[in-house]
């Protein structure tokens, strides 16, 4: 969480602004002539810039301690050798896309004083105006769908525009800030200036795992449904001449192990104009089925309040890519079930199970179960994917750890205590001797599950990839990565197989980056 300073200010005037001086304006206007008639790259315009940039970030820095008054976002008068106005787009003027409106955040912080953790690089370049992050943590705003859980956080670029003069009227400077996912270059005057960025440091809150920092159900957030931290969200806003790549995370996992895939994703300016990163998190601890259907209900729900017509043809073909339990997610997705969920978990049909569960339960195994595929996926990438199942679930004594390391939300675990209360006749007999009958997620991987044998029958429908982290390079075929063997999470007929010398947490090791970024590159 960034650190803010609050200050209650109520009148549009230069006192109210706390230290925004007019100067800084006439620097930024004096250099804004030069740029406008100077080549860029000149001695002329690269002194200008220097200038120009030293004065905007003068005037950010003056317009922090407006934060949290009713004058945020707001025109300000001001005099001194001239009178000046200084304006600002407001929500209705502004294009989401390349220009985002200030009073629309609640802060706004000046991207070099985030401190980063993490990452492998930061993505960042000098130019015209000043990199900052804009921030919206509203607690309410949570609620709408796919909003980041920690809030809003985007990378902007501020610049300072000067429209003609207008005699008799004090001079206009119009603080805009510049989304530069979108924009890479602004025109000042006959030239264009390139624009300064700094895509990574958004991304070090937008990520941060707040569920992973704290404990106890009273701190989680409930989805629709009552699962805690279920959530699909955007981490800009959302573009839709862009493809979507979902990243979905494995067991005792969250969004913030894809920091380097997403911040390398920006990196390259290619595929930041073609996809826009997008996260699943997801209670490891619910049954895998169960989880692949809130995937599957929140990638519908986010397409038909985002593109109701079906007019975005990036939405059409999205891209997933899983980890470890995500992996396996994302392979639900594009496979029909038929009746083989069903009869992997019970020896019963569904009509003779209701009446031993109630409603909801039954809604939840009726969704989990029975799936058609979705056609608007168009590659998967699994990672270190358990597709044959983990020897964590086949260890005892590493599943009772895990197990006890995972909890459930109120609504979950009620439901899995009606699952696990059923008789013994109720359940496949494969799984009666598996704790709690083979219902949570962990025990889902067990080898031995019918439900990793009947996945197995389900070929995967569309192109994929395989990246496989073992711990040995000599005998791969026999190596494991420490909770999936090769033989596991290798599969015929993938795209392309790519071995990673890591154990299994190896999402933000620089081979399995690259592995994704050069597939991201090669979808068409």
């Amino acid at each position: 969480m960034f650190t803010v300073v609050f200050a209650f200010v109520s009148a549009l005037s230069l006192a109210a602004c706390q230290g925004l001086r007019s100067a800084s304006l006439e620097q930024a206007h004096e250099a804004w002539q030069v740029m406008q008639m100077e080549k860029p790259g000149t001695e002329p315009a690269m002194a200008a810039l220097l200038k120009y940039d030293h004065a905007v970030a003068q005037v950010v820095q003056s317009l922090r301690a407006r934060e949290g008054s009713a004058a945020w976002g707001k025109e300000v008068l001001m005099g001194g050798a001239r009178r000046w106005r200084l304006t600002f787009d407001v929500p209705a003027e502004s294009d989401s896309i390349r220009t985002l409106a200030l009073a629309e955040f609640a802060h706004c912080q000046p991207a070099s004083e985030v401190k980063l953790h993490g990452f492998d690089r930061v993505v960042e370049h000098g130019g015209l105006g000043v990199p900052v992050v804009l921030v919206q943590d509203d607690p309410q705003r949570l609620k709408q769908l796919c909003y980041p859980p920690n809030g809003e956080y985007l990378p902007a670029t501020a610049v300072l525009e000067f429209p003609p003069e207008v005699p008799g009227h004090a001079t206009e400077a119009r603080l805009r800030f510049y989304n530069p996912l979108a924009v890479s270059e602004v025109a000042v005057g006959r030239n264009s200036q390139p624009l300064a960025e700094n895509l990574t440091a958004a991304l070090q809150a937008t990520l941060r795992d707040v569920s992973r920092e704290e404990t106890g159900p009273d701190k989680q957030l409930a989805s629709a449904s009552g699962e805690h931290s279920s959530q699909l969200f955007f981490l800009s806003r959302y573009d839709r001449g862009r493809v979507p790549v979902v990243f979905v995370h494995g067991m005792l996992s969250g969004p913030d192990v894809w920091k380097n895939c997403v911040n390398e994703i920006y990196a390259d300016a290619d595929l930041r104009h073609r996809y826009q990163p997008v996260c699943f998190r997801y209670p490891s601890k619910l049954p895998v089925p169960a989880s692949a259907a809130r995937l599957r209900e929140l990638l519908t729900r986010a397409r038909s309040s985002l593109d109701p017509l079906h007019e975005n043809a990036g939405f059409g073909r999205m891209v997933l890519v899983g980890h470890s339990m995500g992996g396996l997610l994302a392979r639900i997705q594009v496979i029909d079930s038929g009746q083989d969920f069903w009869r992997a978990f019970f020896d019963v049909s569904p009509q003779r199970l209701e009446e031993d569960v109630d409603a909801n339960t039954r809604h939840m195994l009726q969704q989990s179960l029975f799936f058609k595929r979705r056609n608007d996926i168009s590659t998967i990438v699994f990672i270190s994917t358990p597709h044959q199942g983990s020897v964590l679930a086949d260890n005892s004594l590493l599943r009772t750890l895990v197990r006890t390391a995972l909890f459930l939300p109120k609504t979950a675990a009620e439901q899995v205590k009606e699952l696990t209360a059923l008789p013994a006749s109720f359940i496949h007999p494969a799984s009666r001797n598996l704790h709690a009958w083979g219902v949570g997620g962990v025990e889902n991987l067990a080898a031995r599950h019918p439900f990793i044998k009947a996945l197995a029958r389900h070929p995967v429908e569309v192109p994929f990839h395989s990246i496989i982290a073992t711990r040995s390079a000599v005998n791969r075929h026999g190596s494991s990565d420490g909770i999936v063997p090769y033989w596991s999470a290798h599969l015929d007929g993938a795209a392309s197989e790519t071995i990673v010398p890591y154990s299994h947490r190896c999402t933000e090791k620089t081979e399995t980056v690259q592995a994704v970024i050069k597939i991201l590159a090669g979808v068409r």
